[in-house]
């Protein structure tokens, strides 16, 4: 047999699925390469197929094979199923099919079937054993037994739904499951370890019932719900069933799961129990986002992913505002948390970082949600810090100037207040940041402030109204649902300037004048000896750097610039300080060495490397520097809490930080204090 490479292999492979013939165009496309190699590959395959008695023929632009086709079949299967076999895909057969099937099986018989020898398979299993433990599943060896996969049958399913999706070409895949015709670059170790009838059964279910009244973003998404259908079918049909909790966003779903399991071959319908229904509503559901896609780059991501998604939910409905929204939150957040995973081993410190520490104050009610959802979805123990971490994403998501949260509505009505009741009750369940919602007649909207609203929605025109307003049926459908989501997160607040005109009596008001008075002159005094310096000193060390910040400090700032600076390493020896996805790290201590509080930030010449706080090597270029003495009043605590929840309140501010000019950062933080003076 002559020995083909892989390109040719797939060449060959191409000509003999299109006997009609298939344009240069086509096979660039499938092959990815150039046309200038494609003629270098017929000319090099030109002899060997001329030994078999086959030629390449050109017709009109269209090329086919001619001649004893069939000779060669053989040689092109053979190779691919064997010859081409890295050890990295003979891993992922060996996983796959441990992990499909219940029955121990023997050593030897994975060796014959993949043509190496026992102690190849021994030291595979070495390798697969330590992938699968990251998703909590064993390999049992039993001795004169065999092999198998022991745990969570809900992660056995989506391990190997992502080892599939990583092996399987959608193209050809996808012309396996739609026809009978054959299709050679399917019949792979990996499409084969589920019957062929069994996938195109379930395509076919799926099409007639499920995917018509959902929205599939992408082919990825559709193989992995066929996939994953299949993989849960199979398994349950052995006896192998999932243990799942009824979610009320998936049980939406269900009635058109169990028209599936209907339009199914009455075999196919066995051991199809309820929690199977449930299992895969929720697979359906984490696939019907219209919203965004957020397909992964790596599928072997996927079964973190889910979890990563399922735990944005949970965040959600606890809370009570929409994280599912934007795509780059959900990257970074499971980038943070596979970092998370893959570092379990090296937790941070359990100690208590400031700038976090204000957070949790400021978001006490979000942070709570995030410790009671991440026990349920995850199994991985975190320190106090690394929950705070998680907080800081939630936040800074949270406090996006483009969302607007804690949305206010006004309701418009003619028939009544019992059909406005049945509008209010839909919107509240279908847009939960909705908080607030007032019903009005036409008659009483000439005495409504209008301006206090967010969202007006309107059963009827309203020609001449002085806002924006959205009409709507009382039953709120699903397609204008989709429409007020849309305008939602598009929506941001108009600034009226209004101005408060009712007199207010406080109580000691003398008192918090002279309180006012001395917040002020403090915050004013910070704003002001804030400032951008550059460091010019080129060093790679985080110490030196801090030296030379501390020469050019005044000494009536601090008493012991030495005790000062080791305090400072001793922060950075504590736990990192770079914030992840930034050049900027936060600098910040107290110590009873500092005279009176100080904030500024120091800009780096040269970058110098560290950790960020997601344990992942950063280069920082710049930093935040903030000192405070040991013992501080209660409007010093305030001012520097409100500075450092300004660092790392959301992207804009980071952003600001990180690249702005003096006037530029000045210009923020007196906001900041000035918002917290005008609203308290």
């Amino acid at each position: 047999m002559v020995k083909l490479t892989a390109r040719q292999q797939k060449l060959l492979t191409v000509l003999t699925e299109n006997e009609n013939g298939v344009s240069l165009k086509t096979i660039e496309f499938l092959l990815k390469v150039s046309r200038r190699t494609i003629y270098r590959e017929f000319s090099d395959l030109k002899l060997y197929l001329q030994s078999q008695n086959i030629e390449i023929e050109n017709v009109n632009g269209s090329y086919k094979l001619t001649g004893a086709v069939g000779s060669i079949l053989p040689d092109v299967s053979k190779q691919q199923t064997t010859d081409n076999i890295s050890t990295g895909r003979r891993e992922n057969v060996l996983a796959s099919r441990l992990l499909l099937e219940n029955q121990p099986e023997k050593i030897i018989t994975f060796a014959l079937d993949l043509d190496v020898s026992e102690g190849t398979i021994q030291r595979d299993l070495t390798k697969i054993e330590d992938s699968l433990q990251k998703y909590n599943l064993q390999i049992t060896k039993q001795k004169g037994v065999g092999v198998y996969v022991v745990g969570s049958e809900k992660m056995r399913r989506q391990v190997l739904c992502g080892i599939l999706m990583n092996e399987l070409n959608e193209y050809y895949f996808l012309r396996y499951v739609q026809t009978d015709e054959e299709v050679r670059q399917v019949h792979s170790l990996f499409a084969g370890l589920l019957p062929r009838e069994l996938l195109q059964e379930v395509y076919r279910g799926l099409q007639k019932v499920i995917f018509p009244v959902i929205e599939i973003a992408s082919d990825r998404k559709m193989i992995q719900l066929i996939l994953i259908t299949a993989i849960s079918i199979y398994r349950a049909q052995q006896g192998n069933h999932v243990k799942v909790k009824k979610n009320k966003d998936s049980l939406r779903y269900i009635a058109k799961v169990y028209e599936l399991f209907a339009a199914f071959l009455a075999d196919m319908r066995t051991n199809l129990t309820t929690d199977e229904a449930l299992y895969i509503a929720s697979q359906i559901e984490l696939r019907d986002y219209t919203v965004q896609d957020f397909d992964l780059v790596e599928e072997t991501e996927l079964p973190v992913s889910l979890q990563v998604r399922e735990f944005i939910r949970n965040v959600s409905d606890e809370f009570g505002w929409n994280f599912q929204r934007n795509p780059d939150f959900f990257k970074r957040l499971l980038r943070h948390i596979l970092n998370l995973e893959k570092n379990s081993k090296e937790r941070l410190p359990n100690g208590h970082i400031e700038t976090l520490q204000n957070l949790t104050v400021k978001y006490k009610a979000l942070y709570n949600a995030i410790l009671n959802c991440w026990s349920k979805t995850f199994d991985i123990h975190l320190v106090i810090p690394e929950y705070q971490l998680l907080l800081l994403y939630f936040a800074n998501e949270y406090t996006n100037r483009n969302y607007v949260r804690d949305v206010a509505a006004l309701i418009v009505c003619e028939n009544g207040i019992g059909t406005a009741n049945i509008l209010a009750s839909r919107l509240k369940k279908e847009l939960p940041e909705v908080k607030k919602i007032d019903i009005s007649h036409l008659a009483q909207l000439a005495q409504l402030d209008i301006k206090k609203y967010d969202l007006i929605l309107a059963t009827l025109e309203l020609p001449g109204f002085p806002r924006e307003y959205q009409i709507v049926s009382p039953l709120l459908l699903d397609d204008e649902v989709a429409r007020l989501k849309d305008y939602l997160n598009n929506y941001q607040r108009p600034d009226y300037d209004d101005v408060k005109s009712t007199f207010v009596k406080r109580k000691n008001a003398s008192e918090k004048l002279d309180q006012l008075y001395e917040y002020t002159r403090l915050t004013a005094e910070l704003v002001r000896n804030t400032k951008v310096h550059e460091i010019k000193k080129e060093s790679d060390n985080i110490t030196d750097s801090i030296v030379t910040v501390l020469d050019v400090l005044d000494d009536n700032l601090i008493s012991d610039k030495e005790q000062v600076k080791n305090a400072l390493v001793h922060r950075i020896e504590l736990a990192p300080i770079g914030i992840p996805d930034t050049k900027l790290a936060l600098l910040h201590t107290s110590n009873a060495a500092v005279k009176r509080c100080y904030f500024a930030v120091f800009e780096l010449t040269q970058s110098i490397e560290m950790l960020g706080m997601d344990k992942e090597k950063m280069a920082v270029s710049r930093y935040t520097f903030m000192i405070a003495p040991k013992e501080i009043t209660p409007f010093e605590q305030k001012a520097l809490g409100i500075i450092s929840s300004a660092i790392v309140m959301n992207s804009e501010n980071t952003k600001i930080f990180e690249k702005g000019t003096t006037k530029q950062i000045q210009e923020l933080l007196a906001n900041q204090f000035l918002n917290e003076i005008f609203t308290n």
